[in-house]
């Protein structure tokens, strides 16, 4: 019979509590600085689209107040067109 040995087995060694605490520290931190980059490009995003929104409303509003003030002069000169063609 052949004799065999345990010379040791290597455990893994377990962290102390201040290592696990510094890891999840870090972990948490990673992740906090993560979501204020998400939610300040989000933001920014969400800005940014919301002024385009509002100029674009500001052009529309004022091409049709543009377009309804020269509808009211065209009619306005057809009129008095109409009014001197009657005179003569």
């Amino acid at each position: 019979m052949s004799k065999f040995e345990i010379r040791g087995i290597k455990w893994v060694r377990t962290p102390t509590f201040q290592e696990s605490s510094e890891k999840w520290r870090a972990r948490r931190q990673a992740a906090r600085e993560d979501f204020e980059a998400n939610t300040s490009a989000a933001w920014s995003v969400f800005t940014q689209t919301n002024a385009d929104f509002a100029t674009g409303m500001a052009s529309i509003a004022a091409s049709t107040a543009v377009k309804r003030v020269q509808d009211d002069a065209k009619a306005k000169a057809a009129e008095n067109a109409n009014a001197i063609d009657l005179s003569v």
